[in-house]
């Protein structure tokens, strides 16, 4: 086989999906060996630093391309269902899609313009883990669902797993150790075998460990604010990198063990307090748990928490505990938690601490801690001190991420979205795909062609609607008319080509909403700018038919057939007349010679 340089060779690699492999929810561990390496080693291996960089950034341009196609997300996850299989439990797919959409909806993330759309699907496999893909395909498996019995622990490992995707960890990560490992083999390797070394190293790299340390702690943190912003309770972290401990040594009491400080894995032990600690910081340092299920308010003991049907005690405590912090974080002052009233913790996130308050001597106490804690915020400069400190870093993260969704909704960016739009509009994903029109038309919205994709994307949502209840969405049809009307009013005199597009468009949509003389207007201008092709003769035909003008009707169905039109989409009742004055091609062709 020829050689090729590497940026075509990585390209073939990549181009095999040779990335679909399963990525690891693991532990922290020690430093990878690209991590250890600097890049002056690696420029010694190239020759120079900035010949290193020049091949880091080919490999980490094509992986994000790679993660930036709607088919390779689609083959992913066909090849993920096809190798595990699904799990077809309807309580773990609605308990996954419930965490999920929420985080989606409501959580306070930047996603890049060449990221895709989150997708997903719970697969059979015992083992207690879940994956990001670098195209954002997120896999779940069964085991996890069978041990977490807690939204909010489970939205823990999924905003774990969405930062990974958000940040792009794995086109940032795994180049630096390929380029590490290699060297300049890459640049001597036929294709063929750099397609099976490299595709066999990055698949092997991912089912170990999907990322570096760095990431993997990045993915905690960012994590952790991105389930908290979503609504979620933050105690479910530290629950949830409990469970995760268990599965270092099932023959040992590592929940003990982690609470006594006598546990000899540091990663997981580190995992666990960090989440604890960010829990905390979430309530403005006032609530602890101690000895895995004794829960403090500034110091003073509130309540020791007790296993449910659901949960383990210590489960239950960091959720209890986690209420509390979320109700200090989210209300003001003490009146603002509404003790007494119907409307108390009636967000979900509370649901553990409303049913330990069933003890009205407990409500009580927790009432009077409250009002000191709000107390110590306002007079106790330490208090007064930190929760400034605090208040001021939360600030600052979500205004470096207002920042960038507001940088990457700009006009450059809309050809993204489109071909975003464009590849899901092609596997038939017409959600997904009007969501990516609708981001390319706000990151453009002075683009005929974005507000016109806007009104075809309504169309794919209004034919699946009408298939599934025979009959138009009427809000659908009306905001597509709506998004094509202003984009002929930019269009103007553009290309033909994309005036005609619009006009046929504007005449298929008035046509939908019975408004037939108006859809007539459209069709008209529509032939007048391109007279060869077929369809609009037919919606003046239809329209023509249906204002009861059965003479127009006759000349433009003829004139339909006549441009090659399809003899079953004649009305049966003009079928003979219509035919009668039709001739194709090739009859006037016979006719005459």
């Amino acid at each position: 086989m020829k050689k090729m340089d590497l940026k075509k060779k990585v390209m073939y690699t990549l181009s095999t999906g040779l990335l679909a492999c399963t990525f690891s929810f693991a532990p922290l561990s020690a430093p990878s060996v690209a991590e250890a390496a600097d890049w002056g080693l690696i420029g010694n291996i190239f020759g120079t630093v900035s010949q290193a960089a020049m091949e880091y950034d080919q490999v980490r341009t094509y992986l994000l391309n790679w993660g930036n196609s709607p088919e390779t997300q689609q083959k992913t996850l066909n090849e993920t269902v096809e190798k595990y299989g699904l799990d077809t439990s309807v309580e773990h797919n609605e308990r996954v899609s419930r965490v999920l959409n929420q985080l989606i909806d409501h959580g306070h993330y930047a996603m890049e313009p060449n990221s895709l759309p989150f997708r997903w699907r719970v697969i059979n496999n015992d083992e207690w883990n879940a994956a990001c893909y670098p195209n954002d395909f997120i896999e779940v498996n069964s085991g996890l669902l069978n041990d977490l019995h807690s939204d909010d622990a489970l939205a823990a490992v999924m905003s774990h797993e969405m930062i990974h995707g958000l940040h792009q960890h794995m086109a940032k990560d795994a180049p630096k150790q390929v380029l590490y490992k290699y060297g300049t083999a890459l640049l001597t390797m036929k294709a063929d075998v750099l397609q099976a070394t490299l595709g066999s190293y990055i698949g092997n790299y991912i089912s170990v460990k999907n990322t570096t340390n760095l990431s993997e702690a990045d993915a905690d943190e960012y994590g952790f604010y991105l389930h908290c912003s979503a609504g979620f309770n933050p105690g479910g972290f530290s629950a949830m990198t409990l469970n995760m401990a268990k599965g270092d040594n099932t023959d040992r009491n590592i929940i003990k063990e982690i609470f006594t400080g006598a546990y000899n894995h540091p990663a997981s032990q580190k995992r666990f307090e960090q989440a604890q600690q960010r829990m905390e910081e979430y309530g403005y340092n006032h609530v602890k748990v101690k000895n895995g299920t004794e829960i403090f308010i500034d110091d003073k003991h509130f309540m020791t928490a007790g296993e449910t049907p659901e949960l383990a005690d210590w489960e239950n405590a960091y959720l209890i505990a986690g209420g509390i912090c979320k109700g200090i974080h989210d209300y003001s002052t003490v009146e603002a938690w509404g003790f007494g009233t119907p409307d108390f913790l009636s967000d979900i996130a509370y649901k553990d601490l409303k049913n330990a308050l069933n003890d009205p001597s407990l409500s009580a106490s927790l009432q009077t801690m409250l009002t000191n804690a709000y107390a110590l915020d306002i007079h106790d400069n330490d208090h007064r001190s930190t929760k400034a400190k605090l208040r001021k870093a939360e600030k600052e993260r979500n205004d470096k991420i207002t920042k960038r969704q507001k940088e990457v909704m700009s006009a450059e960016n809309a050809s993204s979205y489109e071909g975003h739009f464009e590849g899901y509009t092609k596997l038939g994903l017409n959600v997904l795909a009007y969501k990516e029109a609708e981001k390319a038309y706000k990151a453009d919205p002075n683009s005929y062609i974005q507000t016109g994709n806007m009104s075809r994307a309504l169309n794919a949502l209004n034919a699946e609607y009408r298939e599934k209840h025979n009959t138009w969405n009427d809000d659908y049809t009306q905001k597509a008319i709506e998004y094509t009307d202003k984009a002929l009013k930019i269009c103007q005199d553009n290309s033909i080509d994309d005036t005609y597009w619009l006009y046929s468009n504007m005449a298929y949509y008035q046509m939908q909403a019975q408004n037939y003389a108006t859809s007539n207007e459209a069709a008209l201008k529509a032939i007048s700018l391109k007279p060869d092709e077929k369809s609009n003769y037919r919606f003046v035909g239809y329209n023509s038919l249906m204002l009861g003008d059965k003479g127009s009707a006759v000349k433009y169905y003829s004139l339909y057939l006549n441009h090659g039109g399809d003899r079953e989409m004649v009305p049966s009742e003009l079928s003979n007349e219509v035919q009668a004055n039709a001739r194709t091609l090739e009859e006037i062709y016979d006719a005459n010679e």
